[in-house]
């Protein structure tokens, strides 16, 4: 029998929510934002199923991710880690929600879906691991897209995202 572990964080952004979710969909992006080394090396590869993106993480962990659905309306995004997977992972994948809260300002809801052989010391690891990477990835969106808002003009800052 198999161990589900759901890690979920949630932030706000100084920005509004097209930005972030610009930010997010473009696939490629991660590597220009993601801090502190955190992606080594970046491929992408499209098919018929969506965009797959291969990384080197900067301690040398390959992860390929699988952009499973973009709904734009929506601000819903989720992916799935394929192929070979590090971690004692079985399977993996994440749905990220954007959000406008009020003009100028959104929140991102980001929440990983893990299933790993066991509970224990491996998934007790992985929670700490998935906190630490989401934090990360907060962290790059933020520097980003708040210092991207205070350089646009005042009707790109306040536009609507339903």
């Amino acid at each position: 029998m198999s161990f589900t572990l759901i890690v979920t964080r949630s932030t706000k952004f100084a920005a509004p929510a097209q930005q972030v979710w610009s930010l997010l969909t473009d696939w490629a992006a991660i590597v220009d934002w993601m801090p502190d080394g955190y992606i080594h090396s970046l491929q992408l590869e499209n098919n018929a199923a969506g965009q797959i993106r291969h990384m080197v993480t900067g301690q040398g962990v390959q992860l390929s991710e699988r952009l499973d659905r973009a709904d734009t309306e929506a601000g819903v995004l989720e992916l799935s880690m394929i192929g070979q997977l590090p971690w004692s992972l079985i399977s993996y994948q994440a749905t990220g929600t954007v959000q406008q809260c009020a003009p100028g300002n959104s929140s991102l809801t980001w929440c990983g879906k893990a299933e790993l052989a066991s509970a224990g010391t491996a998934a007790d690891k992985l929670e700490k691991l998935l906190s630490a990477s989401y934090s990360k990835m907060f962290l790059g969106i933020r520097q980003v897209v708040e210092s991207d808002s205070n350089t646009q003009p005042a009707e790109m800052q306040a536009s609507s995202f339903d």
